[in-house]
């Protein structure tokens, strides 16, 4: 894929949390750019970043516990994370649209789901009531709804979780943004409507050229639906690469355990590969690299100072000392 220019730039981002057991270090140091029509994928497990770094794109990240403590957000240029909230209503939903993890708690349970896609249009594109209706009734059919005329009369608890994530992404996209946060859109999910769901994110994508975050626990859906990916652990990238390059030559040793641990449909019946340890305690600074207490290659330098993170030959970047020592001796 072609470079185009930038939509969105993250640099140094932080994100803490005030607990009873300390500080969170939720987002450490975040950088990364989203360009024009790019579909790019967050993968790491629970408590790596992942969903905390897009709820601060949206100037989401609920005050207290939590706070952006440092870095830029730039949309287009403008620093999100110095926006008002007044700047920030004209543009949640309108150029940058989320799709949240659980659509039961996300969607209002005693609105009705058309009328829940015509507020936005109402509110952003500034539609009379009808003519907002209509509109939403045209997004359901678009997000392939059966019978949108009658399911844009009924509430949220009428319709199939499959129905109602889709009643999700058609008032997320219904003013058509430039951006489009997709946080584990899929999870609770079958896979048949899994499947039905990537590919409408790809349509959309290639129809209306929106730029795509894709947050996710799952390394199936990126190899299917992303073009980069971004591999976070504790807050921090450890990864980044065209999607076909990291799952033909993982770099990072965490990269590579999470590879190693998808099931594999063979004849020999061999166990799951595991990544040994666990993440560590959100609250606990461990020094050195974050990632050292549970790697099989780790050495005295891993665990007294933190790898920078290096750019290799072929553009993709990782954060582990055995690629900055080779770039030093290269």
């Amino acid at each position: 894929m072609s470079q185009s220019e930038p939509i969105l730039e993250i640099k140094d981002l932080c994100v803490e949390f005030q607990t009873v057991e300390g500080t969170v270090h939720a987002v450490d140091h975040l950088n990364y750019t989203l360009h024009k029509g790019e579909k790019l994928g967050i993968v790491g497990e629970s408590g790596s970043g992942k969903s905390v770094s897009s709820l601060g794109m949206m100037q989401l990240i609920p005050n207290p516990p939590g706070r952006i403590t440092g870095g830029e957000i730039l949309y287009h240029g403008k620093d999100l994370v110095k926006a008002s909230e007044k700047e920030m209503q004209k543009i949640r939903g309108n150029e940058i649209s989320m799709i949240f993890q659980e659509p039961m708690t996300s969607l209002n349970p005693i609105i009705k789901c058309g009328k829940q896609i015509a507020e936005s249009l109402r509110l952003h594109r500034g539609m009379k009531k009808k003519e907002a209706m209509e509109e939403a009734v045209q997004m359901m059919h678009a997000v392939g709804i059966a019978n949108p005329e009658v399911r844009a009369h009924e509430y949220p608890h009428q319709m199939s979780g499959g129905m109602r994530q889709r009643v999700m992404i058609a008032m997320a996209l219904a003013c058509q943004p430039q951006i489009l946060i997709a946080d584990e859109p899929t999870t609770a999910l079958d896979v048949t409507i899994q499947a039905q769901i990537l590919d409408l994110i790809r349509e959309l994508n290639e129809s209306m050229g929106t730029s795509v975050v894709f947050i996710t626990h799952d390394l199936g859906v990126v190899s299917e639906l992303c073009d980069t990916v971004i591999v976070m652990y504790t807050g921090h990238i450890v990864e980044q690469a065209p999607v076909k390059e990291l799952f033909e030559n993982p770099k990072h040793p965490y990269t590579r355990g999470l590879l190693n641990a998808i099931p594999r449909i063979t004849k020999e019946r061999n166990p799951l590969e595991t990544i040994e340890g666990m993440v560590p305690n959100p609250n606990e600074r461990i020094e050195g690299c974050s990632f050292s207490p549970r790697c099989p290659y780790a050495t005295d330098q891993c665990r007294k100072a933190e790898p920078p993170m290096t750019e290799l030959p072929d553009g993709r970047l990782v954060r582990c000392w055995q690629y900055a020592k080779e770039n030093e001796e290269a």
